[in-house]
Order: structure tokens, then sequence, then C-alpha cells
């Protein structure tokens, strides 16, 4: 793999200036671009913490990977380096990345510490390939044929600090190659040489590796810097703000059948008010993982639109899945919410908000919907939108998400597309509880998790995975219990490098 695969390519705000600024003081170095010129732009973005390493693995050529190296904790409160020590939070839960170097496909569960409570079904996992899991040190984990779970393979009991357990019946390398037919024995070495690769890796950066070696690169799209808490960056987005909904009848012509039809977004302007611009504001609340709060990136006519059309709908119990491999579950004690899907054809409405998710993000709107043949280079492995349709969900009293990590472990196909970024939009002040909490973030003061507060409006953006590719343990987090009143919400997942 070369050089030039974990350079962070510059993929900036969609026609449109943008400014990087902490506190009041703008960085005059920040670059302008555009889609359309984004070859042009004099270089690539790459983040100042990707630390060239070098990789000589068994059978394979040298090469340099740049792999992400946390800062100093003491720059995240603009400190001397050294001054301070990271001071780890109560909670003690984790990922949990089971590998499978078997030939067959197996199946994962989760066994209670009540010998009373059957087994719980976690994930299958395809031969050669991995699976993934929010966990917790002392936690048991069954290995089991496919279709038979009377017949117990092997046994995993978590500890604390690892992430990855492996199942591996063949034993060795050695063995592999005398055993295995060559299609076999190149998936095996795959799998091989990343838990090689994890051993540089975790030396290297003090984390262990979750992705594929050799399958997972770099994101392919722009990330925000985290540098310090309270740092802000400063959007300018052409899709300002709707200040009245249209009126009924009007509202049903805009229903939109090409998301992109200028005489239907000149339609909707005149519910905007006169600024050509809007302002959005984003502030560093956590720099590992990558959090920013964006305070009245809603509307209150936004918000009431979403809720209306919220009404309207179907919401069905959440369910969760544990890798790409398997079905969905519902698990009353992990996920209790309802929730629905909202398209962003639905409305030019939520096409507006897609559009300035997409400013936010720096990325053109043109990859969060099916592209035209003149827009095919963006993503040129598929035409369909790389962002998911959005998440509607509705929490009442005592119903909560449990620590969970949004991104997945994808099959050892090439590029692991996976969850990149994730948009929280709230939709209500709720009374109590309810906040967003981020259990795991790195700081230098609290042992208490972190907690974002809904408000009404505000949306909340993090990363899922980190500057050289590794996807971001860190990045777990949950939905606290709502104490008093309701909860609503909705949630953009963006994948990379396409979903």
């Amino acid at each position: 793999m070369q050089i030039r695969h974990y350079l962070l390519l510059v993929l900036s705000v969609f026609a449109l200036l943008f400014v990087s600024v902490q506190g009041d003081e703008a960085d005059s170095s920040e670059q302008t671009c555009t889609w359309s010129d984004r070859h042009n732009c004099g270089g690539v973005y790459r983040d100042a913490n990707l630390k060239e390493m070098q990789v000589n693995l068994v059978g394979r050529e040298p090469e340099s990977f740049f792999a992400y190296v946390h800062p100093d904790i003491s720059t995240f409160y603009n400190k001397t380096e050294g001054s301070m020590a990271i001071t780890e939070t109560k909670f003690n839960g984790m990922m949990g990345k089971f590998v499978n170097m078997a030939a067959t496909p197996i199946t994962i569960y989760w066994k209670s510490h009540d010998p009373r409570q059957e087994p719980v079904y976690i994930s299958q996992i395809e031969a050669y390939g991995a699976a993934g899991t929010a966990t917790y040190p002392g936690h048991v984990f069954l290995v089991t044929p496919l279709g038979d779970s009377s017949i117990v393979l092997h046994e995993f009991q978590v500890v604390k600090g690892n992430s990855l357990y492996i199942y591996d019946p063949i034993g060795s390398l050695k063995e592999a190659q005398k055993t295995l037919p060559s299609p076999e024995l190149e998936r095996y070495k795959l799998q091989y040489d990343n838990l090689a690769f994890n051993n540089l890796y975790e030396q290297f950066t003090g984390r262990q590796w979750l992705a594929l070696y050799g399958r997972k690169e770099a994101p392919r799209y722009y990330m925000w810097p985290a540098e310090s808490f309270g740092q802000v960056h400063t959007v300018v987005t052409k899709e300002t703000h709707l200040l009245e909904l249209p009126s009924d009848d009007r509202f049903e012509k805009m229903i939109p059948l090409n998301c992109h039809d200028p005489e239907l977004r000149e339609a909707l302007q005149q519910y905007k008010g006169s600024e050509e611009t809007l302002i959005l504001n984003m502030t560093v609340v956590s720099v590992a993982p990558r959090v920013f709060e964006i305070k009245n990136f809603l509307s209150p006519a936004e918000v009431q639109h979403v809720l209306e059309v919220a009404l309207g709908m179907k919401l069905s119990q959440s369910t969760t899945k544990a890798g790409s491999v398997g079905q969905e579950r519902t698990d009353d004690a992990t996920r209790t919410s309802k929730n629905s899907w909202l398209s962003r054809h639905r409305s030019p409405i939520i096409d507006s908000i897609i559009r300035r998710s997409a400013d936010l993000l720096q990325m053109d709107e043109a990859l969060f919907r099916r592209r035209n043949k003149d827009e095919e280079y963006l993503v040129p492995e598929t035409k369909i939108p790389i962002s998911e349709r959005l998440q509607l969900v509705h929490y009442d009293v005592g119903q909560q998400y449990t620590p969970h990590h949004d991104f997945s472990i994808p099959s050892t196909k090439h590029g692991q597309p996976s969850r990149f970024a994730t948009i929280l939009f709230y939709l209500n002040d709720v009374q109590s509880g309810g906040e967003t909490s981020f259990p795991r973030w790195m700081n230098g003061e609290k042992k208490d998790i972190l907690r974002v507060a809904p408000e009404v409006g505000k949306a909340v953006l993090f990363y899922n995975q980190l500057p050289d590719g590794n996807y971001d343990e860190r990045s777990q987090h949950a939905a606290l219990p709502v104490g008093k009143g309701e909860k609503w919400l909705t949630n953009l997942w963006v994948w990379d490098p396409h979903m």
C-alpha cells in the first residue's frame, strides 16, 4: 500500500467560503477550495498528528503507514505539553472485536453469569471475517458453529485493555500453508497480517487497530480538527433557516421528485429570510473523540416540520446489529427507543436540512443522493448516497440506548465501508435526563462522563473514525434515560468511503 493512500484529500465546502477560528482569532492559513476545483487546491489535507510508521510484515514489501497519534493531553487545554496527565473516567466499557480465522462461518453469543439465562445472539461471522460489539471486562462470549448453538467451539472472557479476540482452529500460518487451498490461504493471511500490523500499531500509538490492514484506508472525506476544548469553527452556508412553513396546499405542490430542481428550491426561498447565508458556529466539546456542538442548527419552523412528519409516521422498536453479516436484533436491555426513517426526498425542507448538513461536513450535497453521470467522479465505486436516511427516534421516560459505537466491523471488502460521521439533531428540550453521553472522552480533569444536553434545534457532530482510518473506540456514546418528559431527535449517518 502506497503512502499516498494514507494522506487525506481536501474535500472543502461546496462553493462556499469557510473559516476556521479559535476564539475570535481567525487562522488565515486555511485554504478555500470548492468541489469543482478540488484537484487543484495546491496539495492535500493531512492531519498534523499523522506520524509515519514503518511496517515490515513477513512476505510483504516494507511500507510506510501514517498512524494517528493523539496529541499530549495538556494541549487540549492550551497548556504546555507534559504539564497534565490523562484522567480516565469511571466508565470501563469497551469494544470487543471477534475475528474468525476458521474456514467456516461461526456465531457469537454472549453468555450471562446467570446460568438460568440462555446465551444471547450477537452476530454470525463469515469465514476469515470479523464482527464487534460493545462489552465490558468479565463478559463471556461463546463461539458456536453456524446453525448449531448447542456446540461450543471456544469461549472468550473479555479482559480490560484488550479489544481483539481471535478464534483460530488452524493454529498458525505454517499450518495454514499446509492445509488451505490458495484462495483460502490468502484470506487467512489477510487476518494474520492484520494481527501482526496491530502489534506494530499498538506499540506506536497506544491503541489497538480495529480495522483491517490492507483493506482500510484513511478517510476519503474532510475531518474537522479538534485541538482544544472550546475551540470554535465557523461554517458559512447558503442553506438559510426556514422561518415559516408553507401552507398545506403550497406544501403539497413542493414535494420533490428531483431534490436539486432549481425551481423547487426557488419556491422554498420565499419562506426564508432575506439573508443570503447562514453562519453556524461549531464548538469543540471533546477532542478525543472529536465532538462538536452546533446550536440553532435547525430553526423552530424546521423542527416543527420534522415533528409534524414524525407524528404522521408509525414508529417501530429500535434494533441493534453487531456486524455486516447476520441479523438485526431487538434488545430491550440495550436500546428501548422507537424509531422510523425520513428520506431526503420526503419534502424540500428535509432536503434543505441535508444540504446544510453537507456544508457542515464540508462535503458536496450530491454525495447524499443518487448522482448524475457528470457527478460520478465524486464516488467512482457507486451512484447511491453515502448517507443513510434520517433516523427519527423517540424516547419516553426511562427509555435509553446504552453505550455503543455507531461504526460496525465490516466484511473484508476493500475499503472497509463503515459509518464515518454522525450528526444528531435535537427536536425538543428534555425536562430532565436524556443527554447524549461520551463516557470514554479523553480529558485531564474529570472522572465523570461527558454529557451533552438535548436542546431544541441543536446539532451534535462526532466522528466514528480516526484520521488514519482506524475506528475510534472512544466514540462510544449513549442516550441516557429520560428522567422527565420525552425526547425527540433525528440523526444522520455518513459512511466512508461509501455505503
